[in-house]
Formats: structure tokens, C-alpha cells, sequence
């Protein structure tokens, strides 16, 4: 009865990740009505509830000492990242602050989808209830994304944050002008802020991994159960890709279309684990095509010429870049640090500098020199803003020189509050230091791997189409993760990955051949 109290509540919580994303709930006056995001309330709601049913559960309580060991490492790591990160010094007053609690809570956020990768290695599902919470993702995520752009009420994938004037004003949480049928019109170049659309999510990138995650997933429904319906499902999935206006979105769904054809025909020729149905191969291919066609004119492509029109509107005439590169080095060379600031603050806009990065993400009256060098790089860079995130970063490191951030990180909330690193791995590698990367991300990694090679030396039991499909996307979300960013930090992403992973342990270790390794009772939620 437990065990199928556990599944159910499992199956629930999975489900409304969706909802639990929506713009607004991290948003005031919600977020700050309980100092904290009701989303993050309910999650850990759930957590308490499946952690006390997982415990009651298991069977073989030794268990409890390997967890009860990581967590005291985690302690200790803990101890030591604390000491570290309030030794950080900076040229910034405040730097940059810091909070013992919300750090610390940081770690349990991070705890949380590698304690959904060892309920879901033991929680067994069907082949149709699988399929039923693919399905339900589908339709939240995709179709939502769908139906808000249809009826022109998605919020914008993007802000127009570039520079202070005009058309690069910055509208905040700004809803789309134009819907998918706007697309094909003519002269829409500087439209791509108004037409790529995230529905009502909370961060195009986050939601751009977690479509990328589904994809093959919906890929294995449609194969499994080659209906109407799944392929409708499908359809729509195909399409809110392109909606996005992500390019990890919109390039990674046609990239796993591809591949999944080869998957799908190895399959059925080689492995013979599945019929080879000639419409399905068609419908695969038709969609391949149509999503190519559509790309064409989705708003990551458009996206390339809205950059190129934004730098060539930023950059001065030839006279005049003449002159502000000769005042530069001037001002460089030989320039007071009163000069220097106001040089800076007064041509940030014809140097493409954005004004949030400059006055208040790293501002300039606090390191000049820095941003009089950021004014040499090429236009290009100096709009790049997740390279000069980068580099900002660089920089407060080098400033801060103490070798222990190497190992101890100096704290998340420091980074969340001057702004994260929009590349996982990188991100978290600052925030938290060598050692915290081993005990709470490289499990990821290393799980991964493990299961990755199980399948290749056991590839005629456990090389299985679900197993492939499974795999296939959690590799495919940490490449975006680590390309794009907004995924590790990002609870609605992680619980899905650890959720599907844990899915994936389950498939390599069916209990029917670890029956004293899960040593948990199948017996209610089995039927037997």
C-alpha cells in the first residue's frame, strides 16, 4: 500500500512541474507574500511527503548509512564553503551579498533532484502510465505554448535590452506581438523579440531544455503507440520548439528528429525489438522536413538578423569612431578615475554597452579600468552578453585571488545576485567550487556514464528502445545546460531530469534481476 501511495505521489509531483513554473509565482508580490516563491513551498511539500513514504518503504534500512555519510560530507563541504565564501573581497561595496540561509538552502534545492533520481530508480511504471505522463507534459509544456501563441497572450521568450534608446528600450516581461502566422510576412527582421514566445513559463531557456529533454521521449510514445492522438501530440511538441525562439530548442528538436530515425530503424532491422511500420518511417521523415521548412522562418533564425541590424544601429560613423577610439586610449593612458567614469558612462550607449551591466551588474565607478578595456573589444563581444558575463566574472575572481574558490566556491547567492552565468557547469563551478561539483553535480555525470556503459556490456538486455530513448534525453538537456544555461539551478528542469534518470537506473536494473539490490516491495504497485 505504501509503495503505491509513493508511486502515485510521485506521479502527481512530476506532473504539475508545469504549473509550478509559471512567470508569476516568482514574481512580487507572490514570491515576497512568503518570502519565498509558492512554487518552491509546494515542492517541498511533495519532498517531505515522498521522503516519508520512500522511508517507509525501504525494506533494507543500510541504505540509510551510505545517505547518512554523504550528507555529513556535505556538512563538512558546507563548513568549509561557508568559511570561504565570507572571506570574498571585491572592489564593489557589499560584495555583492551574501546570506548563510539562502545559501544553504541552495544545497537542498540542489539535493532534491538527486533524491528524485533514487525514488524514481524505484518506482516502476507501466508502458501506459508512461506514456500518460509523457503525454501530460507534452500538452502542459508544449501545448501550452502552442494555444498562448495562437491567442497572442504568450509572454516574450526575450527582453529588448540593448542600449538605452529608441527600439532597444528594455520591456520587461513584455507579451508577443505577432503569433506563428506572422512569420511568413515580409520585413520582420527587428520582430524576433515580439514573436518568440515561452507561454507562461518562467525562462525560455529552462523551458527550451526541458522541450529538448521530452523530445525523444514523445519521439518513443508516437513509436510505441502509433495513433491520431501521439502524433498530434507530436505535431504540436515540433511546433512549440520552433515557438520558443530558442536556438538549442529550435536546432536541438530537428537534431534529435534525425537521430531518431536512425534509433528507430536500428530498432526495427537490427535489434528487431520493435515492428517496422513504413507510415511511421514516413510520418518521421514528412516531420523532419516540415520542421526544417518552418525553422526557416521561426525567431532563432530571425534572431541572427535582429543582432546584426541592433550592432550595425550602435555603430558610429567612420569620423566618429575615429574619435571616440583616439579619446579612449586617451582617456586610458592618461585619464584621472573621475574621467575615466565619466567617459564611460557617457558613450556606454555608442559602445553597445548595455546600462544594467554598467551601473548595476559590475558597475563602472567601481573598476573603470575594466569596462575602458571592455570598450576595446570588437562590437561583436561587447554585445555578447553571456561572454561578458563571463568575463565579469573572470575579473571579480582575479580580483577576490584566493586559490581555496577553486575548491569551495564563493557562494550562489553571491552570483545569483550580480547574475548568473548563462552556462551550466561553468556557473556552478564559481559558485561552489570544485568540491561541491563532485558531491552534487558530477553524480549526474557519473550516473550517466555508469549507465551508458551497463547498457553497451549488457547490450542485448538492457540496450533496449526505452532505454536508449531515455538516456538519449537527459544527454541531450545537459548539453543544452551546459550550452545555454538556466537548467541546474532550475528546480521544474532538474526534477524531470533526476525523475527520467532515476527511470533510466530502473531499466538497467530491472527488479527482476536486482531483486535484493532494491530489496523495496513491488507487490501493491505490481498488481501481484
Amino acid at each position: 500500500m505504501l509503495a503505491t501511495k509513493l508511486k502515485r505521489c510521485v506521479f502527481i509531483f512530476v506532473i504539475l512541474q508545469p504549473f509550478l513554473d509559471i512567470f508569476w509565482l516568482y514574481q512580487p508580490p507572490i514570491a515576497t507574500f512568503l518570502g519565498m516563491s509558492p512554487a518552491t513551498l509546494i515542492r517541498l511539500v511533495f519532498i517531505a511527503v515522498i521522503g516519508v513514504l520512500y522511508l517507509l518503504s525501504l525494506r533494507n534500512k543500510k541504505e540509510l548509512w551510505f545517505y547518512g555519510g554523504y550528507l555529513l560530507l556535505l556538512g563538512v563541504y558546507f563548513i568549509f564553503h561557508q568559511r570561504n565564501a565570507m572571506a570574498f573581497h571585491s572592489l564593489v561595496p557589499g560584495n555583492f551579498g551574501y546570506s548563510t540561509f539562502g545559501e544553504l538552502f541552495y544545497i537542498v534545492r540542489m539535493l532534491v533532484p538527486l533524491f528524485m533520481i533514487v525514488v524514481a530508480a524505484r518506482t516502476e511504471y507501466t508502458d501506459n502510465q508512461f506514456e500518460h505522463i509523457i503525454n501530460w507534459l507534452t500538452i502542459f509544456f508544449s501545448g501550452s505554448i502552442v494555444l498562448t501563441n495562437v491567442l497572442r497572450i504568450s509572454l516574450g521568450s526575450y527582453l529588448r535590452n540593448w542600449g538605452t534608446g529608441n527600439i532597444f528600450q528594455q520591456y520587461p516581461h513584455q507579451r508577443i506581438t505577432g503569433t506563428i502566422f506572422d512569420w511568413f510576412r515580409p520585413s520582420q527582421t527587428m520582430d524576433f523579440y515580439g514573436m518568440a514566445s515561452k507561454g507562461f513559463f518562467n525562462h525560455a531557456n529552462t523551458t527550451g531544455a526541458i522541450l529538448v529533454l521530452l523530445t525523444p521521449l514523445v519521439f518513443y510514445v508516437v513509436v510505441k503507440n502509433f495513433n491520431w492522438k501521439n502524433s498530434i501530440l507530436m505535431g504540436v511538441h515540433l511546433l512549440a520548439c520552433q515557438e520558443l525562439g530558442t536556438k538549442a530548442a529550435g536546432y536541438g528538436v530537428m537534431l534529435a528528429l534525425a537521430a531518431y530515425i536512425l534509433v528507430y530503424l536500428f530498432f526495427a532491422f537490427v535489434k528487431k525489438e520493435v515492428h517496422f511500420n513504413k507510415y511511421l518511417a514516413l510520418f518521421f521523415v514528412v516531420a523532419l522536413f516540415a520542421t526544417y521548412g518552418l525553422s526557416r522562418f521561426a525567431p532563432s533564425v530571425n534572431r541572427q538578423a535582429s543582432e546584426e541590424v541592433v550592432e550595425k544601429e550602435m555603430k558610429p560613423t567612420k569620423k566618429k569612431t575615429k574619435h571616440l577610439a583616439k579619446q579612449l586610449d586617451q582617456i586610458t593612458k592618461t585619464g584621472t578615475r573621475k574621467q575615466q567614469i565619466k567617459f564611460i558612462n557617457k558613450y556606454r550607449d555608442q559602445f553597445g554597452l548595455n546600462k544594467g551591466f554598467v551601473t548595476k551588474t559590475y558597475p563602472a565607478k567601481y573598476d573603470p579600468q575594466f569596462w575602458l578595456g571592455v570598450m576595446h573589444w570588437p562590437a561583436y563581444s561587447r554585445m555578447n552578453y553571456r561572454y561578458l558575463q563571463m568575463q565579469i566574472w573572470r575579473r571579480v575572481s582575479a580580483i577576490n585571488n584566493n586559490s581555496k574558490d577553486k575548491l569551495f566556491g564563493f557562494g550562489y547567492i553571491r552570483l545569483n545576485n550580480m547574475g548568473l552565468i548563462e552556462r551550466d557547469f561553468v556557473s556552478q563551478y564559481y559558485a561552489i567550487g570544485a568540491v561541491g561539483m563532485l558531491l552534487l553535480v558530477a553524480p549526474y555525470i557519473l550516473l550517466i556514464l555508469f549507465l551508458g556503459l551497463r547498457m553497451l556490456f549488457r547490450f542485448r538486455d538492457l540496450f533496449t528502445l526505452k532505454n536508449v530513448t531515455l538516456i538519449m534525453g537527459v544527454i541531450m538537456a545537459f548539453a543544452i545546460s551546459l550550452y545555454a544555461g538556466y537548467v541546474l539551478d532550475y528546480l521544474t528542469a532538474t526534477i524531470l531530469v533526476g525523475f527520467f534518470l532515476g527511470q533510466l537506473v530502473l531499466g538497467t536494473f530491472p527488479p527482476r534481476q536486482a531483486t535484493d539490490r532494491y530489496a523495496f516491495d513491488r507487490s501493491h504497485e505490481l498488481g501481484r
